[in-house]
């Protein structure tokens, strides 16, 4: 009977793997390495099939392994890299596309996935550069122009990242991901029609696209559909499992639930839970128990909230021990409810300072002038920040207009345009003073005015009921809808919106024109 080598034997667990059969290629691999205790290639598809499994950090572990047993392969470097982009060490990452590039200078797929690492960092100039090597060296790889598209699009170069999203599709033209990715530049063009018509032809070639679904409820709720884009936006929750984590327990579907308890988790950002937590009495007149899972920054500012039974920080590693019987994300309510234009709950206000703080913070602003709040760029993080935010420099202007007084509530690194403007801007910077979302509560019950871009504070103050200008780009986000200068959502608010793409200058001088006369008014009537 003939004895299979080491290398027979991998090439039998690489066809597996290639198969699909993780169990069969797993058992071969750890069956090869009780006799050859050192053998690279079992490590490293050991490591592949553990970042399969979604087991990066073990996947990390065992191809550097395999790296130690043999530093010739570039493949391992590759395979380590997407396993340090998936934990987000796109840094690490780099460098191990850098190494498997130094031992096979034509690896096309190497320079796609660096490419894909400068895109998770925000790095497009760099992403595009790696992408477009690796069409040189692979001009079939219909998956690196997408991605190209994709990084020119955020760069605002919407005709080439068009150009290159027909590029792909004229090798395949039934690769739904180029017409996503025509849509996401046709929604911020401002060209709404065409954005859904091409988020629909995505979907009629690939209909469990879950990416396709979401952005085209997105296109419909930001157009006022709000009953089509409730259904499709919920597909969200298909995109990598990010939300469904919890599964194993049944989704609440609105019915009734007396004598049960029900979990109402939070999603995505501040702002988002800000603005959605008013469902929550709604929810509570349904049936049981209500418990409410929140980003800790929130926990404060929400507790005693309206039908909140029980809330818990989500920070906490205390999740195993909380009991319930459904869960629900609290982002699905709207949905559930069925919210339409007419019956958006805007009731105001539905959130409130601490009377402790508000009186704290009564007395260190306390004096003369229109006080405005102000709020200039949102969280880096964000996919679409550099779409909403804009410069300090912008507020110039206002602060030289008499009567007024500008505090800064800004956090982050972007406070920091504060000491950079020192004497050309007259702002009270109050980002080492906000600790959290009760301080800022605190600090908006004492101003007149709150002037942001779309960050949380925004939908604090709209939640707040105080007069609030929000500061909008040419294609907002979905919630801020197109054209109108009001919210549903938030009655006290007024929106100023950018009529050219990245354009704010003009958005600053009707904002300023409307606060003197708004300034000049209140000191008029003192």
């Amino acid at each position: 009977m003939r004895v299979i080598s080491p290398d027979e034997t991998i090439n039998i667990a690489v066809r597996y793997y290639h198969n699909g059969h993780m169990e069969q290629s797993e058992r071969l691999c750890r069956e090869l390495l009780q006799s050859e205790h050192d053998y690279p290639k079992a490590f490293h598809l050991l490591g592949a099939i553990a970042y399969q499994k979604k087991q990066y950090n073990t996947a990390i572990e065992l191809i550097k392994k395999a790296i130690a047993g043999d530093r010739r392969i570039p493949q391992f470097y590759n395979t380590l890299g997407a396993a340090f982009r998936a934990v987000g060490k796109f840094e690490e990452a780099i460098i191990a596309y850098q190494q498997a590039i130094s031992i096979k200078p034509d690896y096309a797929e190497a320079y796609n996935n660096m490419g894909n690492a400068f895109l998770s960092q925000r790095r497009y100039v760099d992403a595009v550069e790696k992408y477009n090597q690796a069409v040189v060296l692979n001009p079939g790889d219909v998956e690196a122009y997408n991605s190209m598209a994709i990084a020119l699009q955020y760069q605002g170069k919407y005709s080439a990242a068009i150009e290159a999203c027909n590029r792909a599709l004229s090798l395949k033209p039934d690769y739904a991901q180029a017409y996503n990715t025509i849509a996401s530049v046709m929604l911020k063009k401002g060209c709404h029609d065409e954005a859904i018509d091409n988020y629909k032809r995505a979907l009629s070639l690939k209909p469990d696209y879950a990416e396709a679904h979401t952005n085209l409820g997105i296109a419909q709720l930001l157009n006022g559909r709000f009953e089509e884009g409730w259904s499709e936006y919920k597909w969200r929750l298909n995109i990598n499992n990010a939300i469904n984590l919890y599964n194993q327990l049944p989704c609440w579907d609105g019915s009734p639930f007396v004598g049960k308890r029900l979990l109402v988790r939070y999603e995505q950002g501040y702002g988002d839970n800000i603005q959605f937590i008013r469902y929550l009495p709604m929810v509570k007149s349904r049936g049981g128990t209500v418990i409410c899972q929140m980003l800790r920054p929130l926990t404060g500012l929400f507790r005693g909230f309206p039908g909140i039974d029980e809330l818990i920080d989500c920070a906490l590693n205390n999740q195993d021990e909380v009991f319930y019987d459904f869960y629900v994300s609290l982002m699905e309510l709207p949905g559930i409810f069925g919210t339409t234009l007419e019956t958006i709950p805007g009731m105001v206000p539905y959130l409130h300072a601490d009377p402790v703080k508000a009186e704290q913070w009564r007395k260190k602003l306390a004096g003369t002038g229109f006080k405005v709040g102000i709020v200039w760029a949102g969280k880096p993080v964000h996919t679409e920040d550099s779409n909403r935010s804009c410069q300090l420099k912008q507020f110039v202007p206002l602060s030289k207009i008499p009567g007024v007084r500008l505090y800064g509530l800004q956090k982050g690194e972007a406070a920091g345009q504060v000491k950079d403007l020192f004497g050309i801007i007259s702002v009270i910077n109050l980002a080492d003073e906000l600790n959290d979302f009760t301080d800022t509560a605190g600090v908006i019950e004492n101003l007149d005015l709150i002037i942001s871009v779309d960050t949380a504070v925004l939908h604090l103050a709209g939640a707040m009921g105080k007069p609030a200008w929000a500061v909008l780009p040419f294609t907002p986000d979905w919630r801020w809808m197109l054209t109108r200068q009001d919210s549903p959502w938030y009655p006290t608010m007024r929106l100023f919106r950018q009529e050219e793409l990245t354009q704010w200058g003009a958005v600053f001088e009707r904002i300023g024109r409307e606060l003197k006369i708004l300034a000049g008014k209140d000191k008029s009537e003192t």
